[in-house]
């Protein structure tokens, strides 16, 4: 059986040979194109159903086999796709229940693409019958390295077959109707249901059936993708499978990730769009963010970039080109943050259809004399200098909590504060401080273990898993610290308050108990104000908006208070001790200076581990990836202007150069670099 571990950083990406048939010198082409820039591995088959099945039960795999023989000779790897992001027009039109019928009752027409049921049982017959022909016919071939199975899954539909299954799933998750009806509050507004079969539309009245509809079509969603995988596992029991998530919040992806052996991820951060022409530093936060999202999903194991841009995209308002540098940074970035690949769409730009002006590394001029094409191929050479870093992890001893359900069940409520809720901005608002001072960050989910970490920060926890509270609680009795903060312990699992207000079963960990919250416009502030004693790192008067918790303490120490309106002088930051350990409570949103110096002030207190020992320069991130008795750090300069690193001589040998690294790193403009030791100064630890 052939090997499934990855040797290489894979870097390549969608290469679409289907459109070109009628081309064969493009064909012989784009090999040699692809050799010179560098790539070593190319994603086939994505949308190409109508090129492999013309008509029904008419296969067509020849120029599939040649493809994979020019992969084979090339030296290149093919990460293999199953079509069923694309269904053909023969297959829509045939068996209409394949596709997707919306909210509003309506069967879509075929027309662009993901707009297939994921219930019909047609549509997943035909999807196993092609799934199983590619699986036998290539599950062999020595340049099959990954399959990549179908693409991009997202969005949800209202059929009489995914009713009827949705009825069935919370038949089984509830048991009985007086269950289902206490669970939802279905009482209020006279929704009670009787039968079943009653649950007919997603009435976004009721929380907890908003709730179980994403749950459910995330579980269709990992089942359709279970039963995609199961022909290539049993006919090339060797290849990893793996699907290309992107960002959306259709599915709850730490769920799907289940059924998958590795994550990929598609990338397209909104570069060169700030307001500040000169850093790009809110851009890269928020990307660093989500790649740590996918690292997360299966606990801390690299993951691969299988899409971003070479240059630019075309989808947008407005797509600025790449700058120079950006393409080596941004893709080195995903490295830093645990990707074994950088691959782009797309290999080749394609004459026409809508993505016909999205960027490429070989563009419609079809040769190398590009700046992309230069730029592609200068990063293939250093990533191919670094080979030992596939496999690596990123070791971190700070979590952070972010979870899908919660973040459905914040979207969803009505609450007193509905302008700005801004669940995904809190979370990357905590993340940032521990970016800039090159500190690690894992992301979990609210279900994922907490093990082995000093320092959980999970903010606005609104939505409380069963079992979550207890968790926490024996973290932080184990010697662990949590951060929680405002709008935290408001509902259980089905989005019901709890008796008791809030923070409900987190009140004994955070020794507090919430009587009420202010909400307040955009243009409004409140003063937060340090109490004398209260250390941490805290000084000044900070500023505070949009939410205020009025907090009485049980048991825990206030740190400062509200210094304005009629709740001056309430708890605005409380730490309560519990075990061999500490649970802080931050009562508002806080301005930046608060966050800095409260994260700061734990980040030394706790002894966590910064890649760098010095203080970064402003837009400078420095990130590591160990394993195997290796080390890899990378420098990355997230601004348009000269920086230097002042790090300790002698340990780190760059990749490009092979210089050693001498007492400091000057980084130019959107610039790059990577190191490499094989031991670790005591002194940095």
């Amino acid at each position: 059986m052939k090997s499934s571990k990855q040797t290489v950083i894979f870097h390549g990406g969608d290469y679409n040979p289907d459109q070109w048939l009628g081309y064969p010198d493009v064909l012989s082409e784009d090999f040699v194109l692809m050799k010179s820039a560098n790539i070593n591995a190319v994603s086939v088959g994505i949308f190409a159903w109508a090129a492999l099945e013309p008509e029904e039960g008419n296969f067509q795999f020849s120029w599939l086999d040649d493809v994979f023989d020019r992969a084979e000779k090339s030296k290149i790897r093919v990460i293999l796709a199953t079509p069923s992001g694309g269904k053909p027009n023969w297959l829509a039109l045939k068996y209409p229940e394949v596709r997707r019928v919306g909210r509003d009752g309506l069967r879509e027409p075929q027309q662009r693409r993901h707009n297939h049921c994921l219930t019909s049982p047609v549509y997943r017959s035909k999807v196993r019958e092609i799934n199983t022909r590619l699986a036998q016919r290539y599950g062999d071939r020595p340049a099959l390295a990954l399959w990549h199975v179908s693409n991009e899954y997202l969005g949800y539909c209202y059929c009489d077959l995914c009713l009827a299954a949705f009825q069935n799933w919370l038949k089984e998750r509830y048991q009985t109707l007086d269950r289902l009806n206490d669970a939802y509050w279905s009482r209020f507004w006279s929704h009670t249901f009787t039968e079943w079969e009653q649950i007919r539309t997603i009435d976004d009245s009721i929380h907890g059936l908003g709730l179980d509809w994403k749950r459910f079509m995330t579980a269709q969603c990992a089942d359709f993708l279970r039963a995609e995988a199961i022909p290539l596992r049993e006919h090339s029991p060797g290849i990893p499978v793996t699907t290309n998530f992107h960002p959306i919040d259709d599915y709850d992806y730490f769920r799907v990730a289940e059924e998958i052996d590795v994550v990929s991820w598609d990338s397209y951060p909104e570069w060169h769009a700030h307001p500040d022409p000169l850093d790009e530093s809110d851009i890269a936060v928020e990307t660093a963010f989500r790649l740590d999202v996918c690292r997360g999903m299966k606990s801390g194991k690299p993951f691969l970039l299988m899409e971003c841009t070479p240059s630019q995209v075309n989808w947008r308002q407005v797509s600025p080109l790449r700058r120079p540098g950006m393409l080596r940074l941004s893709s080195l970035q995903a490295v830093a943050h645990g990707s074994d690949a950088v691959c782009y769409f797309q290999i080749r730009k394609g004459r026409g259809g809508s993505e016909k002006f999205h960027g490429a590394v070989i563009d419609h001029a079809g040769h190398a004399n590009t700046r992309t094409f230069r730029e592609v191929a200068a990063l293939g050479a250093t990533l191919g200098r670094m080979p030992d870093v596939t496999g690596t992890r990123v070791p971190a001893k700070v979590a952070l909590v972010f979870d899908w359900e919660n973040l459905w069940a914040i979207n969803a409520s009505q609450s007193p504060q509905n302008a700005h809720k801004e669940y995904r901005e809190t979370c990357l608002h905590h993340y940032r401080e521990f970016w800039r001072r090159g500190i690690a960050v894992d992301i979990v989910n609210a279900r994922g273990g907490l093990d082995g970490y000093d320092l959980v920060v999970a903010p606005m926890l609104h939505l409380l898993p069963d079992g979550l509270p207890e968790r926490l609680e024996a973290f932080v009795d184990g010697g662990g610290t949590l951060v929680a903060t405002y709008q935290t312990g408001y509902v259980n699992e089905t989005d019901l308050c709890f008796t008791g207000g809030a923070p409900g079963p987190l009140r004994r960990l955070l020794g507090i108990r919430v009587e009420e919250f202010d909400a307040l416009p955009d243009s409004v502030r409140r003063s937060v104000v340090p109490r004398p004693s209260a250390g941490h790192g805290l000084s000044g008067v900070y500023e505070a908006r949009h939410f205020f918790d009025i907090v009485h303490c049980e048991g825990a120490e206030p740190l400062a208070e509200y210094g304005s309106d009629f709740y001056a002088g309430s708890p605005a930051l409380t730490v309560n001790t519990c075990g061999r350990g500490r649970a802080y409570y931050i009562s508002s949103r806080n301005d930046d200076r608060f966050q800095g110096d409260f994260f700061g002030y734990l980040a030394g207190a706790l002894h966590l581990p910064r890649v760098i020992p010095a203080p970064l320069p402003p837009g400078v991130t420095a990130h590591l990836r160990e394993g195997g008795g290796e080390r890899f750090l990378f420098l990355l300069n997230f601004t348009h202007r000269d920086a230097a690193v002042s790090i300790p001589p002698g340990a780190w040998r760059e990749i490009d150069s092979g210089a050693l690294v001498e007492d400091e790193v000057r980084l130019d403009p959107l610039g790059s670099k990577v190191f490499r030791s094989s031991r670790h100064p005591e002194s940095w630890k």
